[in-house]
């Protein structure tokens, strides 16, 4: 039997420093460095769900927030299905302001009709005394009429779901805008392989004319202290953007090299992802073919741009040293 794939892009953005590449890692079971690497252009990887006679596909750009390394290339933002807008939940104010006034301004030229969530990430920084300022920052500065998660890295609340959350919302949108009577029903059979029902993703959702600072310490607090409990591990010391600024010689040489070496890592992901992208033309329909080669184009495109920039970005790195992000400039 052919199973077809449905293949949906995930774009990650936000300001640098606000955990996106440790969201990524962790939702994927893979490690999250105890330093700050910022991600040069960016990086794709994969999430793969099997139904009976679909394999969901879910294609994540984990796209760099660093200004200097050109983060909204429109390489990054288009043919976009579902995007993470990512901010700080301990830094809530400046890193929303720029989801507004940059991010979403991009989005609307190149992915008008991508799903969006706003995803406040590092949940578990927040403490109770700051539960009411953390609020009012997001009811101030968020961004109406998209839906709010809060999730977290370092302890993973949250975070497998929201993931799951997107590919439901995807195939309900599909089943929707599609007549295939195949496509009618995958939301549902998606759920049945997760073992969840639709009112475990409405949990997700932060309702910010019903919430206040008690319910919500409520929503994350013990789901939190389970899971810290759990990672007793001594924890390794992470070098804040700030540090950098002051690393000496020694400490400098140490970060471009993992730089480097995390463009190369980078790099092969794409490499792989253009191999996925052809192989899934082999179970495209042929009333589809040309429709998705037309896509696959566009994709190999902006996986060229991403590649000029990491070597561009390479290129500065060894002219400045650390100066080209020591600011997150």
């Amino acid at each position: 039997m052919i199973v077809s794939e449905i293949n949906i892009k995930l774009g990650i953005l936000g300001l640098w420093s606000s955990g996106k590449t440790s969201m990524v890692n962790s939702f994927l079971s893979q490690d999250v460095p105890g330093i700050y690497i910022p991600t040069i252009g960016s990086n794709i990887v994969r999430k793969e769900y099997q139904l009976e006679s679909f394999q969901i596909r879910l294609n994540i750009w984990d796209v760099g927030g660093q200004k200097s390394f050109n983060p909204l290339n429109p390489a990054y933002f288009s043919n976009l299905d579902i995007v993470f807008l990512v901010f700080d939940l301990s830094n809530p104010k400046e890193t929303l302001l720029e989801l507004k006034k940059t991010y979403l301004k991009s989005l609307e030229r190149s992915s008008p009709n991508s799903i969006r969530f706003l995803v406040g990430n590092k949940s578990d920084l927040i403490k109770p005394e700051d539960s009411e300022i953390l609020l009012n920052a997001i009811r101030q500065y968020g961004i109406e009429e998209i839906p709010i998660i809060f999730v977290s890295a370092k302890t993973q609340d949250n975070l497998s779901d929201a993931f799951e959350l997107i590919v439901f919302e995807f195939l309900k949108k599909l089943e929707k805008e599609s007549k295939k009577r195949q496509i009618q029903g995958l939301s549902k059979e998606f759920l049945r392989v997760l073992g969840k029902n639709e009112s475990d993703f409405d949990k997700l959702l932060v309702n910010l004319e019903e919430i206040d600072s008690n319910n919500l310490q409520q929503k994350i607090t013990p789901q939190i202290v389970k899971k810290v409990i759990k990672m007793r591990k001594k924890p390794s010391k992470v070098t804040k953007i700030e540090e950098i600024a002051s690393a000496t010689y020694s400490e400098d040489f140490f970060i471009i090299d993992k730089i480097k070496s995390n463009v190369i890592k980078l790099f092969h992901n794409n490499l792989s992802s253009i191999q996925g992208l052809i192989s899934s033309l082999k179970t495209t329909p042929i009333d589809y073919l040309i429709n998705r080669i037309n896509l696959i184009n566009e994709e190999l495109y902006g996986i060229k741009e991403d590649f000029e920039a990491k070597l561009n970005s390479l290129f500065t790195i060894k002219k400045n040293g650390l100066k080209s992000f020591k600011k997150g400039e």
